[in-house]
């Protein structure tokens, strides 16, 4: 039996389109507290992920560059929903010694001053510079702190001119694929000011994280639903893989993703877009090579069968033992992704991993940090950038319904502080890792060079990013 929720509960859970079954389901997950993802071992180089050789490389970049010309072929997907407080969360309290010393040097590089701040720092101490910049980035009216990570300010130029985020990815995006699509996830609340941005611009849109994708929390001492002052249920947002509906949306047989705070300045951008071009070309050929697959005449002899399993080994490790012609035709007829997997160099977390799935099936998938074994595995080669192109239709024209091909038990929890008391809080299937579980996953090594974070506000003064 369910649990009893107040005629307000119901209410609420009408106008996110919710059934008590979805709000009971979530309960159970906030209880258990999730589990470890089932791992047989991490992909390396040969084992799960592919390194081109280059032959192969300059025949993806030209099917790529091939691809990109079709109109409305491709889109390109960001999700930015978030705000950039973590991003100067380093600057919150007593400045650690070496932060400290490094702001008094730099502080003024920052691409995100105005000429009149950039003049006043520079016209005060040192020490009074680090306070005076901290205390203005961090303003609650008028900080950088408090707005999405995209409208901040990443790269100044030699001509004084500065691009945020997303400009920055709008430029990229359109040297590479003129006037493809372009997509962002926004928050909201700062809709005018993001689209301001682009207005007579190419094919620029947005949407915004879908109300009926939020999640319950759990009040740990109380030992039930988190509630509101008022009596009503605390909500929160699902995490990225709640954008999984907002990709579903999107038009395009092949679309790429990469996250906002992923960008480089305009003189590393031909680079990333020449990888960008051979994961594409390289996500059409096997794309290509699935339709044909799915589209031969004899999908019951021995011949087709055992193509079909040889192709299907790459994303399957058991595909061998299956018998069924039909099974394998389901095990084909998925939507695909190819993620580029960049070297690891120490980082923590998780990356790309052979795992087991609930139905047997060994198959390549990218695991969270949080969702390895206590202690993490050894042995790991790369991680993931979160660089991916998604091939989401049939050459027939039949598109995926995404949302058939989330593993809906690789949801996530996490324990926050909440008006003075701990809660659990659920989010959805990640959008990369969990919500893309069922699709037929091709891991591709990309040069570390393509993978140019901003995690914190020192970053943007990394040498890479001057003019």
């Amino acid at each position: 039996m369910g649990k009893e929720w107040t005629a307000q509960d119901l209410a609420e859970f009408a106008g996110r389109d919710w059934k008590v079954e979805d709000a009971n389901a979530q309960v159970t997950q906030l209880k258990s507290g999730g589990g470890a993802v089932n791992i047989d071992r991490p992909c390396t180089a040969g084992d799960g992920i592919f390194v081109l050789t280059q032959e192969d490389r300059a025949a993806a970049e030209a099917a790529g560059a091939n691809l990109l010309h079709q109109a409305t072929t491709c889109s390109n997907f960001i999700p930015a929903s978030g705000a950039a407080s973590r991003m100067f969360a380093g600057l919150r309290g007593e400045l650690a010694g070496a932060v400290r010393e490094e702001l008094e040097k730099r502080i003024t590089e920052f691409p995100f001053w105005s000429d009149c701040q950039r003049q006043a720092l520079k016209a005060v101490a040192p020490s009074d510079r680090v306070n005076d910049g901290v205390s203005w980035m961090l303003d609650p009216d008028s900080g950088w702190s408090h707005l999405p990570k995209g409208l901040i300010p990443f790269h100044r130029y030699a001509d004084g001119s500065s691009q945020s985020s997303f400009e920055e990815h709008i430029t990229e995006w359109m040297k590479m694929a003129g006037n493809a699509p372009i997509h962002f996830t926004i928050p909201v609340a700062h809709t005018h000011r993001i689209e301001q941005l682009w207005v007579g611009m190419g094919q620029i849109s947005t949407s915004i994280q879908m109300p009926e994708t939020d999640t319950l929390a759990w009040d740990i001492e109380a030992h039930d639903v988190a509630r509101n002052t008022d009596g009503s249920l605390l909500f929160r947002p699902g995490g990225h893989g709640s954008l999984l509906h907002n990709l579903n949306a999107l038009p395009g047989a092949f679309i790429t993703i990469r996250n906002v705070d992923n960008v480089v300045p305009k003189h590393r951008m031909e680079f990333r877009n020449q990888e960008q071009r051979i994961l594409i070309g390289h996500c059409a050929r096997l794309a290509g090579e699935r339709d044909a697959l799915l589209d031969r005449a004899d999908v019951n002899s021995e011949h087709w069968k055992a193509e079909a399993k040889d192709w299907l080994s790459l994303f399957n490790e058991d595909a061998k033992d299956i018998a069924d012609p039909a099974e394998l035709m389901r095990e084909l007829d998925r939507p695909l992704r190819v993620a580029g997997m960049v070297l690891n160099s120490g980082a923590p977390g998780g990356g790309p991993f052979w795992i087991r799935q609930a139905d047997g099936r060994s198959t390549p998938s990218i695991v969270e940090g949080s969702e390895l074994p206590e202690g993490g595995l050894s042995g790991g080669t790369h991680f993931n950038p979160v660089d991916l192109v998604c091939n989401v239709q049939r050459s027939d024209g039949y598109r995926y319904p995404l949302m058939d091909f989330a593993q809906r038990d690789r949801f996530y929890t996490g324990t926050k502080d909440w008006n003075g008391r701990k809660v659990r809080i659920v989010e959805r299937p990640g959008l990369w890792n969990g919500g893309m579980d069922g699709w037929l996953t091709c891991f591709v090594e990309v040069p570390a060079e393509t993978f140019a974070p901003v995690k914190t506000v020192m970053d943007l003064l990394d040498s890479e990013r001057m003019p």
